[in-house]
């Protein structure tokens, strides 16, 4: 039933404005009347607006309708049509009567904007126009006045290859597709799509097949695909949030956090150097501690700095890695009475303090100092998007120009550093830190930025909660003794050649008298030397290895080499940025020159390895003494009070109380100096430099 724009003002009293303006969105058709020169626009009964239907119907006319239902049917456009495109079609149809039934007193906008804010069902649709509405108004109607299947009208059939006959992917296609979603972490469907090819060859449907299965497998399976990405990721966004963490800590050091990431900085040297924490759940505390890498070593450099700031914990939760896990460890939780904790993979829930810890330091530090490189993939390439082209290569010639001072050693030790690596152009080299000043901001970060924050989930700042508790912390009372136990120990078999371990060999003549029997020893950094005790921890000896005296463990564990230091020229250009930079994070932390006293009481801490440190110090400390007594040499030259000669070791040395001691009786007689004293003296230049001002006052 159709009416010209005369007819209806007529019938509905409207003025010719009002009419088109009422009408401006309506689908119409021009045809030419007889009593016009120029094609009139024809309106049909069911377009109109329904308050212009009622008011048409007290004029006699009036539209018979019939209840319509979508009628799929069986064809073979809808059957080979992926799952996504019969939906969206069928969704499609529902939209447009979802439209026929609408108020009247909306137009197509206002109906738009309506149905798409409070109706989810055709959020898939995604913004519909008034144009995109009025194509689909009139293919569906289209399609009922031809008798054709409406959704089949509305099925999309882009993507079909010419002569392919199947349409869709078959089910072997489909687990062959999933598996590669499911396998990369970066999908590129077009390598996924050649490499299917290869596979099932012309069988295989186009491209825009695979594209679409991509994604409706994407929308059906997201807590798969976000596990794909990353497993903390899916963990962090889908796992349900159960009960406190925190609440198991009733006191200081009653429970730990121990980590390990990467730092979200460039060092000098080009390297992201290791940042290892450990967190006392009860107060918050943290200490942080950088290394090149994570390793059992550099860990129980991150011990011995958390229990001489914080004391000795009860428990402490760890992940399963190699260096939380490995025998040195563990040797160092039994030395100590430490229970050690460990959580399952991907289990970054289990110890969630720690974890948010490192977002903060990042964020609140990290971001705001040259060098940083993004905690993520995105930031990365948002800071490289940053620097300009011509940045770059004036970052790279700079550089260049640098190394060309340096000798050939010099350079071939930074081949591999920041600067050729992709991930590091344009970053200003003159302001970089050095791992020792990363190591220092981030403790001055902790002490005067992190403890002096109220911490949100505990409603105070950390050194207010540990002092609130008036349990004593227990401690090592001894630094030395600490160092003895945070080494590895382990138990082995005396052998003909003495004890073997970590590819040394110790010898002493007391362990003659252990030959084939096992004993436990404590190995400290130093190779040269460990220190060995029976099954009942009766001290023994002290067995040495005079080939690796001076020689580190943890270094002997790396066959990396080191970068040393920066250049004169860096330095004095760190310095003048320093003085030119405006005010960071960095100037905040300087200006706060006050620290708060964190008032630790200390106790002694007990456990079976520090009795019996105790109990054989004195031991320890009298082997030489021992020695001086079987001795049959005496120094002619030096005589004591009474006037007699003095007493010396077989060796024709003094007895040395110290290191500092021994320094400055090989300084003042050094033709004796041997290759232990030079190892030595290398390795302590700072009790050098004490035992050459002991000489110069005396």
């Amino acid at each position: 039933m159709e009416f010209t724009s005369k007819k209806l003002q007529d019938l509905l009293e409207l003025s010719h404005v009002a009419l088109v303006n009422a009408l401006k969105n309506i689908p119409c058709k021009s045809k030419k009347i007889e009593s016009s020169t120029r094609p009139v626009k024809h309106y049909q009964f069911e377009d109109l607006p329904k308050r212009y239907q009622k008011k048409l119907e007290k004029h006699g006319y009036k539209l018979e309708t019939k209840e319509e239902t979508i009628n799929i049917g069986f064809t073979s456009v809808y059957l080979t049509a992926s799952k996504h495109k019969r939906e969206k079609a069928i969704l499609k149809c529902q939209f447009i009567e979802k439209y026929f039934k609408r108020d009247d007193n909306m137009n197509q906008e206002q109906w738009l904007r309506h149905i798409l804010r409070v109706s989810i069902d055709f959020d898939v649709l995604g913004k519909v126009s008034t144009k995109q509405l009025n194509d689909w108004i009139a293919k569906y109607k289209a399609a009922k006045q031809a008798g054709t299947n409406v959704v089949e009208a509305f099925i999309d059939r882009r993507g079909a290859k010419a002569g392919a006959g199947v349409k869709s992917l078959s089910e072997e296609m489909k687990k062959v597709a999933e598996a590669y979603f499911i396998k990369d972490t970066f999908i590129q469907i077009t390598d996924v799509h050649l490499n299917m090819l290869d596979k099932f060859g012309e069988t295989l449907p186009s491209y825009d097949v695979l594209l679409n299965y991509y994604k409706e497998w994407k929308r059906d399976n997201p807590l798969l695909y976000a596990f794909a990405q990353s497993p903390d990721g899916a963990k962090n966004k889908f796992k349900p949030a159960v009960g406190n963490m925190s609440a198991k800590a009733k006191h200081k050091n009653h429970y730990w956090e121990l980590d390990s990431t990467p730092a979200d900085i460039i060092c000098e040297d080009g390297k992201r150097y290791a940042i290892m924490a450990a967190m006392d759940v009860y107060s918050r505390r943290v200490v942080f501690h950088v290394a090149e890498t994570s390793n059992s070593y550099s860990i129980a450099q991150l011990l011995r700095k958390a229990i001489l700031t914080l004391g000795i914990p009860q428990n402490v939760i760890i992940d399963n890695g190699k260096d939380y896990t490995s025998n040195h460890f563990m040797s160092v939780c039994y030395n100590l009475k430490i229970n050690p904790i460990i959580v399952p993979p991907f289990s970054g829930e289990k110890k969630p303090h720690i974890e948010r810890v490192f977002g903060t330091l990042s964020r609140q530090l990290f971001m705001q100092v040259a060098g940083f490189v993004g905690s993520n993939v995105s930031q990365r390439e948002k800071i490289q998007a940053r620097q300009s082209f011509a940045q770059k290569v004036n970052s790279i010639e700079a550089w260049r120009a640098l190394q060309s001072k340096k000798t050939p050693d010099e350079r071939k030790q930074i081949r591999d550093a920041w600067k050729i690596k992709k991930e590091n152009l344009g970053l200003e080299l003159n302001v970089l830190k050095t791992a020792n000043e990363l190591q220092d901001m981030c403790d001055k970060w902790v002490h005067r930025i992190y403890e002096r924050k109220v911490h949100k989930s505990i409603e105070m700042t950390p050194v207010a909660k540990w002092q609130q508790c008036v349990i004593p912390a227990e401690s090592i009372s001894d630094p030395n003794m600490l160092n003895l136990l945070l080494g590895e120990s382990v138990i082995r078999k005396v052998g003909k050649k003495g004890i073997s371990f970590d590819k040394c060999n110790y010898a002493h003549e007391k362990l003659i008298e252990h030959l084939g029997k096992s004993v436990f020893i404590l190995a400290p950094d130093d190779m040269g030397y460990i220190f060995v005790h029976d099954m009942n921890m009766n001290f023994i000896c002290i067995a040495e290895d005079l080939e690796h005296t001076g020689q580190s463990r943890a270094v002997s564990k790396k066959i990396e080499s080191k970068w040393n230091a920066l250049t004169r020229h860096l330095d004095k250009m760190l310095k003048e940025a320093k003085n030119l930079a405006d005010v960071t994070i960095e100037t905040r932390i300087e200006n706060i020159k006050d620290e708060v006293d964190t008032y630790t009481i200390t106790v002694p801490k007990q456990s079976e390895m520090i009795d019996a440190l105790k109990r054989n110090a004195l031991i320890i400390e009298t082997e030489d003494l021992k020695a001086l007594e079987k001795s049959n040499k005496f120094d002619f030259k030096n005589k004591d009070e009474s006037g007699k000669p003095t007493k010396v070791l077989p060796s024709g040395r003094p007895p040395f109380k110290s290191k500092v001691e021994r320094f400055v009786w090989v300084l003042e007689h050094q033709d004796k100096m041997n290759d232990r004293d030079k190892v030595l003296m290398d390795k302590h230049p700072d009790l050098v430099e004490i035992a050459k001002q002991q000489l110069k006052i005396s």
